[in-house]
């Protein structure tokens, strides 16, 4: 699939270029030891099931990503390498949004056109050090591409700055519509002198630093982009200084800290520095959020990244738990749990033998009933609005997931918000009738006992 890229970065120059990614998202946090990122409240933490639903932002803002949903979704990282000398740090700051987000007008060439704009403060100690403020144009052939959620934009920025505390104020603005998405971000730039490590970068390409003095080359991947089942490997660029950089240990943890893999990370060394990308195999991550730290040899430094292992391109981003949540009315209660109880490392082949037994048309290389399952339940969320519970949580959007669009739906003469209102489903085929009440009068409707036990009924058989 097409992602559209201006990277700017000294190297790669302001180069259309196009690469492979995915909407079903997954990604990396940089965070440093010394507090040089913004800092992730960490994978792992508990979640009330209410609050569980379709937007990826939360997820990522707790991997340490810049984040932000609808209107505007993006995703975005700030990183750290080392710079020409010890007073100036690079910082790369990568930005991802779809091309959905953008207004596309159709030229007299018929190709369509989006103008959209990025605007950077880096603020230190109240006195602005730098300003980033850069127009961009997106251009297709098909108005077909200004449509598809698997096409996404990326934004790239280098900037030098002095090791210290600053506030970034991002703004990305498209120009035809005028919708905007803004974010403040605090961050200290470490000063990377010799025996420290630098932030490790998901990339799509890269080109090994020959020396501190020349230009880092590389086109970041923010969102980190690892689907189970379709990528062999997630590329980390990584860079450690001194004249006795030597070897790099790689630690892989589980987002509940458990520690999965271990292995050396060599990279070359040359002229004062160590450079190279890390091939992480997908195998060794768990599937959801895992943890990769570098380390030095003998050495006191470490790095660390998020990194998201997604479950399919149709599948939302969703940690393990969560998933397993999701799936409450595709799955049985056993299946379910057998996931549950699977250990991190074991994860991934669970995960396979899950697909492989659910899938009713195992010919084809897509999951048709789980993406089937997982549209219905995104069009339940939008259509069930109810006071503190997602759509998919609410008594009637759970009938609808599991038996779809009643044949007909009978509502007694009540006013809006009037107690005691009623509604009966009938879904004659099944010889079932469903009732729901209001009893507060507001919007909250709740299924009868007698309904919610036939109901009941009807998923197990379904389950079955």
């Amino acid at each position: 699939m097409l992602v559209l890229a201006r990277p700017r970065v000294p190297g790669f120059g302001r180069l259309l270029v196009a690469m492979a990614l995915t909407a079903v998202l997954g990604a990396c946090g940089a965070s440093r030891s010394d507090g040089a990122a913004a800092r992730p409240s960490g994978p792992g933490i508990a979640r009330d099931l209410r609050n569980i639903s379709f937007d990826p932002a939360p997820l990522y803002r707790q991997m340490g990503m810049i984040a932000q949903g609808l209107p505007f979704p993006i995703v975005g990282r700030v990183a750290f390498l080392g710079g020409r000398t010890a007073d100036s740090t690079h910082v790369a700051v990568a930005l991802s949004f779809s091309v959905t987000a953008l207004s596309f007008t159709r030229e007299a060439d018929n190709r369509f056109r989006a103008n959209y704009t990025v605007g950077m403060t880096f603020d230190r100690g109240g006195e602005r050090v730098h300003v980033v403020d850069a127009t961009e144009a997106i251009v297709v052939g098909t108005y077909r591409e200004t449509s598809r959620i698997d096409e996404s934009v990326l934004f790239q920025e280098l900037v030098d700055l002095a090791p210290g505390r600053y506030t970034m104020s991002l703004a990305v603005r498209d120009v035809g519509s005028q919708r905007s998405v803004q974010e403040q971000v605090e961050f200290v730039v470490p000063a990377l002198l010799d025996g420290t490590i630098s932030s490790p970068i998901p990339v799509n390409e890269a080109v090994s630093r020959l020396s501190r003095e020349t230009i880092p080359e590389f086109l970041t991947s923010p969102r980190a982009t690892v689907v189970f089942g379709r990528d062999s490997a997630i590329a980390m660029y990584i860079e450690s200084y001194g004249d006795d950089a030597g070897p790099l240990e790689l630690l892989v943890r589980s987002e509940a800290g458990r520690v999965l893999w271990t292995q050396s990370a060599p990279i070359e060394q040359r002229n004062g520095m160590s450079s190279g990308v890390v091939q992480v195999p997908i195998g060794r991550l768990g599937i959801g959020v895992s943890q990769l730290s570098f380390t030095r040899a003998g050495g006191r430094d470490t790095t660390s990244a998020y990194v998201f292992v997604g479950f399919g391109e149709d599948l939302p981003v969703a940690r393990f738990e969560d998933m397993l949540a999701f799936l409450r009315y595709f799955a049985t209660p056993a299946r379910i749990q057998r996931l549950r109880e699977t250990a991190d490392g074991e994860r991934p082949a669970a995960w396979a033998t899950f697909l492989r037994e659910t899938d009713s048309i195992p010919a084809t290389a897509e999951h048709e009933d789980l993406r089937e399952y997982f549209g219905r339940l995104m069009r339940t969320n939008a259509r069930f609005r109810e006071e503190g519970v997602p759509g998919w949580m609410s008594d009637r959007g759970k009938v609808f997931i599991v038996l779809g669009d009643p044949d007909q739906i009978l509502e007694p003469s009540f006013s809006d918000f009037q107690r005691g209102r009623q509604q009966l489903w009938e879904y004659r085929d099944r010889g079932l009738q469903l009732v729901f009440y209001d009893e507060t009068g507001t919007g909250r409707w709740r299924m009868t006992q007698t309904s919610e036990v036939r109901f009941e009924s009807e998923l197990r058989r379904k389950l079955r």
